[in-house]
């Protein structure tokens, strides 16, 4: 047991000896909020590997290249995350990347077709060197239509398998038109089901397939869903909170077709931030919650369970 006898995080929210429950089924009962869980990066690029998945994705055979090449991007100042993607039905196989350009507003679609045995070459190329590469295989990438990524990776967690692949089939059910992707793991399985939304560049979690086609059809009020959006993927974590209260008070979906810009400061009490929303600025007082524990799933007690932090935001005033 890692658990020391001070652990970084209330030993109350902690399931109790005896019980072993998913994690994902523990963490909405404590009611864990999930803003600034998102991913920070500037591209996702999600390639087409064919099932089974083992444990990490990437050790699947003619993938084992992908994680080095990630950290390549990194070291010449590209984030980017790169996610397995269950290959359509339509015999084709493909890549498809979104990236952040024109500033930090939605994010531009790309596409590569490839035969199955070319893709992990393509992916190498792309993800090392950036979208610019691999024009032999582009496609139009059809910017600004709208598409889901939900995990569905078994392999990986019980919960992303089990919830995310229900979402999966319900979502289709309910807006065959849709593209949705069934991705491997995107962080956050104890918020299952995960996914994130395109162009938007926005993660959630806890999301129904009521919830998540509002959020496809931006029907109705965003303030309803907000709780259940991880982040905007356009900034850090505190970043994350902050954007996400601007966009719960402003309450239109516009939002997410705006150019904006997020500054944190550390404060006395933990950090005063600015969002910057095409012409309009809020500033935003965000403070640290509870110290949660992020349990192990069907494990004895939730143990071994990592520390985990919640946000609170105190205050979101438009200047």
């Amino acid at each position: 047991m890692t658990d020391t006898a001070n652990p970084p995080y209330d030993v109350s929210l902690l399931p109790p000896a005896g019980d072993a429950p998913r994690c994902a089924v523990h963490t909405a009962s404590i009611a864990v909020d999930l803003a600034g869980s998102a991913l920070h990066v500037d591209e996702v690029v999600m390639i087409d590997v064919p099932l089974p998945w083992p444990k990490p994705v990437w050790a699947a055979d003619g993938f084992t290249h992908v994680p080095e090449a990630v950290l390549a991007a990194g070291d010449n100042g590209r984030r980017v995350r790169a996610l397995a993607a269950v290959p359509l039905d339509d015999g084709v196989r493909r890549i498809v990347a979104y990236e952040r350009a024109d500033g930090l507003g939605p994010m531009v679609r790309h596409e590569w077709h490839a035969p199955e045995d070319e893709i992990p070459a393509l992916a190498d190329q792309l993800v090392r060197a950036g979208v610019g590469a691999g024009d032999h295989a582009r496609v139009d990438g059809g910017s600004g239509r709208r598409e889901v990524a939900i995990c569905a990776q078994g392999s990986h967690d019980v919960c992303c398998g089990a919830d995310g692949m229900r979402l999966v089939n319900d979502v289709r059910e309910a807006r065959p038109g849709l593209s949705i992707r069934m991705v491997s793991h995107t962080g956050g399985h104890r918020f299952a089901p995960t996914g994130l939304t395109f162009p938007d560049g926005r993660m959630w979690g806890f999301v129904s397939v009521e919830e998540m086609v509002r959020i496809v059809d931006r029907a109705g009020s965003p303030a309803t869903v907000a709780d259940r959006c991880r982040g905007w993927m356009g900034t850090e974590p505190v970043g994350q909170v902050a954007e996400r209260a601007v966009f719960a008070a402003v309450d239109d979906w516009s939002v997410d077709d705006a150019v904006r810009t997020v500054e944190v400061r550390d404060s006395p009490e933990g950090w005063a931030c600015v969002v910057r929303l095409e012409g309009r600025v809020f500033d935003v007082e965000v403070v640290p919650g509870r110290a949660v524990p992020s349990i192990a799933c069907r494990a004895d007690g939730g143990l071994p369970a990592k520390p985990g932090r919640e946000f609170r935001v105190v205050s979101v005033a438009q200047r």
